[in-house]
């Protein structure tokens, strides 16, 4: 990660308070703010301009991106600001852990609404023609109050009314789709798959393939086999997974609010 220099941030962001540091990644960090006029917490997102060229570019489309979502179960954006080679990005602050520290304390039910909250998200990012690309444990995080919230979308991409083609392999090996894998056709049942894998976790206790299989041999598991029905797992919901969970993109559901409804119905007859 490129040394980012505290005092640049503190003198980029006037208004702010510059707070501990929140977590760090490859080429940043995000620190705790606070906004003194508004009195409002904030989340800063720091980008070195230094570091590569393309992650440079997933974080201003990240910015822009979050600009154009509104929802209750989106992070909020509020300010982006370039100071010389750093690029900051003023969110929310989100206290209340992810949903990966969250999980062995969740109920069945608790974990099937943090599903529907997650997939009302995806369509409202998919309605605006956005792909997350990215969905998992750790990119969901909640409020203090217990408000779930999808964060993260440094790799999401733009599509059309059809799909876009995956041009490498970007994601999470664990939650990925067969078509992120393949350099298939991507499209929102791409997400719904991540999502599928999420909630077959927190229901099941284990992902659907095995987690210490090599990289290689986990996504030849993706492309050519169909994993076992959750165990533990009530019928009509361990269905909605599996056809959410199918190889071919086309047999899954055709909308994150199709999928909504269709796992509200199931979890609701147990």
């Amino acid at each position: 990660m490129p040394i980012i220099d505290l005092a640049r941030v503190v003198a980029a962001l006037p208004n702010y308070t510059v707070g501990e540091e929140l977590g760090t990644g490859a080429y940043g960090l995000v620190l705790a703010g606070h906004h003194r006029d508004l009195d409002r917490a904030v989340a800063i997102k720091v980008l070195s301009t230094a570091s590569d060229g393309a992650v440079l570019t997933d974080f201003k489309t990240e910015a822009r991106l979050l600009a154009g979502l509104d929802h209750p179960h989106v992070i909020r954006i509020y300010d982006y600001v370039e100071s010389g080679n750093l690029c900051l990005l003023i969110m929310e602050l989100l206290s209340g852990g992810t949903l990966g520290q969250r999980h062995r304390t969740l109920s069945a039910e608790a974990a099937c609404a943090a599903g529907l909250a997650v997939a009302e998200a995806l369509n409202c990012a998919h309605t605006r023609g956005i792909l997350h690309r990215d969905i998992k444990p750790d990119n969901v995080l909640f409020t203090e109050t217990g408000q779930l919230k999808v964060t993260d979308f440094g790799i999401a991409k733009i599509f059309d009314t059809t799909t876009v083609t995956a041009s490498k392999i970007i994601g999470t090996p664990k939650y990925m789709a067969p078509e992120q894998i393949d350099s298939g056709r991507l499209s929102p049942a791409t997400d719904l798959y991540a999502l599928a894998v999420v909630l077959y976790e927190l229901l099941s206790g284990t992902p659907p393939f095995d987690p210490t299989l090599p990289l290689m041999s986990l996504f030849r598991h993706k492309l050519e086999v169909t994993p076992p029905p959750p165990a533990g797992v009530p019928d009509s919901v361990a269905a909605v997974l599996m056809r959410t969970l199918a190889n071919d993109p086309s047999a899954r559901h055709p909308s994150a609010y199709a999928f909504a409804l269709d796992l509200a119905s199931a979890a609701a007859r147990p």
